[in-house]
């Protein structure tokens, strides 16, 4: 089981984790993938993502936020419009979090890399909206007043203890007897944890005796990159033809 520690203590829920297979996610949820390569493509995870790869996984999370909250999904026909480079149809780690100004509105992800990078940000924008169970659902009303970040998660590296954790820069993931709990980087230092406390609450969420992290742990940590922003403007429809006029060019990626 993984406990996330991705919100301020009074935000996260109170009930003690307990053991339990993760959830499968419904068929309906990932969407039909665009045409891809045979074969999952290899990528440097402590490699930044292309400017234009960054825009697109937003104005992806904002299409699928929005037609998720005025029952207008996005469907396969819609991924035809984006041009998915490998990095991004790359299985990674990622994490959505929405925000009403300054808090934290939903949030949801996977530290593991389970399905491409494209689709994490489908599946966990939607999750983040209506099935994070520390919050009450978003609704179409609350639209123009939220702003959404993505964090792509990086290479993780294993390490013997707090010595190696920088606690402002590193994410920090913990497993021991099949337990297992997260800090995303910079949490733990803006709740004001040291590491080895860090460590102690990683343990305490993950339902293990304080300090059980010294002897037998598994500890990672980690970076992400950050990619964040408000809903982009609406793109202005097509001018009609005059008459006569010749057709205009097809727009890339559209048959």
């Amino acid at each position: 089981m993984l406990a996330l520690l991705l919100c301020p203590p009074a935000a996260r829920a109170q009930t003690p984790p307990q053991e339990a297979p993760p959830p499968e996610v419904p068929p309906e949820e990932t969407p039909t993938p665009a045409p891809s390569p045979s074969s999952t493509p290899t990528v440097d995870l402590n490699a930044r993502l292309e400017p234009g790869e960054r825009d697109l996984l937003l104005s992806l999370a904002w299409r699928t936020l929005a037609g998720h909250l005025t029952n207008h999904p996005i469907r396969d026909s819609d991924l035809e419009g984006y041009a998915f480079t490998p990095r991004l149809m790359a299985k990674r780690g990622c994490f959505v979090t929405l925000k009403k100004g300054d808090k934290v509105r939903g949030r949801q992800g996977d530290i593991e890399p389970t399905r491409p990078l494209y689709q994490q940000v489908i599946v966990f924008t939607r999750r983040a909206a209506t099935r994070d169970p520390r919050f009450l659902p978003l609704t179409d009303l609350e639209l123009p007043d939220l702003a959404v970040e993505i964090e792509v998660i990086g290479e993780r590296h294993r390490v013997g203890g707090p010595e190696a954790i920088q606690i402002d820069r590193h994410g920090i993931f913990l497993e021991k007897w099949g337990r297992r709990a997260v800090f995303l980087p910079g949490v733990a230092g803006s709740q004001g944890l040291n590491a080895e406390r860090a460590l102690d609450e990683l343990c305490k969420q993950a339902a293990l005796p304080p300090g059980a992290w010294a002897q037998g742990a598994r500890i990672e940590v980690f970076t992400a990159e950050t990619i964040s922003g408000p809903r982009p403007p609406p793109q202005p429809a097509p001018l009609p033809a005059e008459p006569g006029a010749s057709p205009s060019p097809a727009s890339p990626g559209r048959s």
